[in-house]
Order: C-alpha cells, then structure tokens, then sequence
C-alpha cells in the first residue's frame, strides 16, 4: 500500500506541520480533531503517531502525536477528503477517511494490537508482600530488546509504582528496574522466542495474576504482573538453590554452573554492592572437615564468577562456615531424614557494604548490555585461541 511508505520518525515528519502554519496567510484550514484507542479493550493510546493527507493528491499535510487521553487536534489546509492515518509499536496501522464537511464529529481510531502481550506491572517493596499501601515510587525503569538491539523504554523516575508495555511477538526483552536504596532488579521476557510462547524469568506470573481477556487465538493478552525490590540491608542474606557438589568435592558440577551464571548476572546488576558467598554444611564429619571442605567449595563457586562470569574480584568474597550455622536441630549425635540434613547443606549470598552511589546509574540499560555483549566475545574469543594453542602444543 502506498501508505507504508510515509511511516517516517516524528521528528521528520513534525516540519510539515510547522509547514503548514506558515501558509495560514495563503489557505484557509480546518481542525481535525480524534482519539486513538486500543481496539479491544478501549484504552486509549498516548504518543501514537497521527498523519493528516491531502487523499486526493496523496500529500501528506500534517503530523502530530496523541496525548495522555489518546486525543490529537491538528490545523490542516482546506481540502475536499482527507486520509487519517494512526500508527503505533505493536500496532497495525489504521487509516480513516474523512470528507470534509464531516470534521464536526471526532475521528475514532480504533488499532489492532498486533501478536504480542501487554503487561501492567506494579513495583512493590519485596518486605511487605505485595500491600498496597507499600509500593514504591520514583524508580528508574528501563526496558531493551535484544532482538532489535534497541532501547524501547526509558523513564528515569516513575512518578507511580505503575507502568505498562507491550511485548510484541517474536522478540527478547529485558527489564531493568532500579530505586536507590534497593537491589537493582533484572526480568527477562520471551515472547514465541524459541519454542518459548511466553516465558517470563525474574517476575512471577501466573494465576491469578492472569487478566482473562485473550483474543486472536490466545495470540494477544493482558497480563498484570510485579516486580518486588529487596532493600539494602547488611547482613541480608540470599540462599542459592540447587548449589550442589559431588560426595567430598569441590568442583562446579554443570548444573551448579547454571546457577552461579544467573547469581553472576545479578551480581553485575549490583555493581556498587559487596557480597560474601558462604558455603554450609551439614553436621555428619567432623567439625573440621567440614569447615575445611565448605571453604575450599565457596572459594570454587567464587573463582568462577571471577574467571568464567566477568564477576569483579573485589566485590565478592567466599567464606566456608562448616557446620557452625545449622538452620534446625540436625547437630552431632540427632537422628535426622536426609531432607533435614539437606536444608543445612546450602549455599548463601551476604550483603556486607555498598558504595554511596551505583557505578551504572548514569548508564543506560543498552550500554550495560552492550558492554557484557563485548565482554563475553572477548572471553569467548581468548578461550578458542587457548584451546588452539593447547592443541598445537599437544601436536609437538
């Protein structure tokens, strides 16, 4: 159509208008007046672009955006039929034609959300459980997506513990909520992303969470979801889950892997903070060997973050504690179920101090990314050329 080829950026598209009002002395003008909405539910839709033609001549007269109401009012020169088009992310476009002798009634646009889902997320202080009266306010939120490689989202301070977006189909996000005074919050979104419809890591959603209101085969929904920030504590303390090592070992098992990969990320999401990884044990051995052996594995886990993760060295430090801080009675000489003397081989991450002022505050979420892309393919990089060089030398 030959409209898709005008869906240039507003700032391209706004000299048409100025334009415009410069040749008020030669034409006369009419008002066009209306409001986008979303088709199926009937919110309205603020910043969507608004383009004015000529649908006669197929000249383009004037552009604007909606407001927060989703309204636009926009001078045009008189002309007999005009072509209103509305177009939004994750929208199909719209188009209206109006003659002129009907521009005393409002344009209605109404545009079809394209497939892909629209969280309303709430930001709560993780200590209260989702009460109302304790959401938080005045949060950074930042939202990239991986697959265009572009920042679509960017408020630098929520002036609500509300917001919402549309998670279009066939695309990676990530969300990144940050407030000063609480861990920094990290949520990846995959919507139909390899095999996954729509799979949400970091925030909880689920029933019933779950707006019912679905169309288009289940293609396009309402989700409510919330994201909870942990406040800064020392000696707040994380336990890992499924942290696990071979009978009298030490090493990082691949599942382990997995998970000191996630607590890596969260980690470089919290660059201004320190941690203390600490390794448990249960009570069956001796006192010494046990401490001697939590030491050795909260060491091994913290060595590869550092090597494997890009983890700063001086942010993190590993600590054995042996059996000194069993969570039940499961001590020496206590007949226990191997379930009770699982809870007390853990693996916890300690807050213990924070800098003033998070080093990354003033970067944006698509430099954060950007600048781990580029680390990991230089790690990735020196590792190839080392197993080329291993086997070179195993050649000689």
């Amino acid at each position: 159509m030959w409209h898709k080829r005008i869906l240039l950026p507003l700032a391209l598209i706004l000299p048409l208008a100025v334009s415009a009002q410069r040749l008020k002395q030669t034409y006369q003008y009419n008002e066009v007046t209306g409001y986008v909405v979303d088709k199926v539910s009937g919110a309205p839709l603020s910043q969507a672009l608004v383009i004015v033609y000529d649908d006669m001549m197929i000249i383009p007269l004037a552009a604007t955006e909606t407001d927060a109401e989703g309204v636009f009012s926009v001078q045009v020169p008189k002309v007999e039929r005009y072509k209103v088009i509305s177009d939004k992310a994750t929208f199909f476009q719209q188009e209206v034609v109006v003659a002129k002798d009907k521009l005393d009634k409002k344009v209605r646009m109404k545009l079809e959300r394209k497939p892909g889902y629209v969280f309303d997320i709430t930001i709560f202080d993780k200590a209260f459980e989702h009460n109302t009266i304790n959401t938080l306010r005045d949060c950074k939120v930042e939202i990239y997506n991986n697959t265009t490689q572009e920042q679509v989202l960017t408020i630098d301070k929520l002036g609500k513990s509300t917001f919402n977006f549309s998670f279009a189909e066939g695309n990676h996000y990530t969300m990144l909520v940050r407030k000063p005074g609480y861990l920094n919050r990290r949520v990846e979104v995959y919507v139909n992303v390899n095999g996954c419809i729509l799979c949400v890591d970091g925030m909880g959603v689920q029933e019933p969470d779950v707006v019912p209101l679905m169309s288009h085969g289940n293609e396009v929904g309402y989700f409510l979801g919330a994201i909870d920030l942990d406040s800064l504590a020392i000696g707040k303390r994380f336990q890992l889950k499924n942290i696990y090592y071979d009978f009298n070992k030490w090493d990082i098992r691949p599942e382990a892997a997995k998970n000191l990969n996630k607590l890596a990320e969260f980690l470089k999401d919290n660059p201004g903070l320190k941690f203390e990884l600490g390794s448990h044990t249960d009570s069956r051995g001796s006192d010494s060997y046990n401490l001697t052996l939590s030491e050795k594995r909260a060491k091994s886990a913290v060595d590869y973050m550092v090597s494997h993760c890009g983890v700063a060295s001086e942010s993190i430090a590993s600590k054995g504690y042996g059996e000194t801080q069993l969570m039940n009675k499961c001590d020496d000489g206590i007949a226990c179920s191997e379930y009770e003397h699982q809870l007390n081989r853990r693996t916890e991450v300690k807050i213990t101090g924070w800098n003033d002022k998070d080093p990354l505050w003033d970067r944006s979420l698509k430099e954060i990314i950007e600048d781990r892309d580029l680390y990991k393919k230089v790690i990735e990089q020196e590792r190839r050329q080392k197993a080329r060089n291993k086997s070179l030398t195993s050649r000689k």
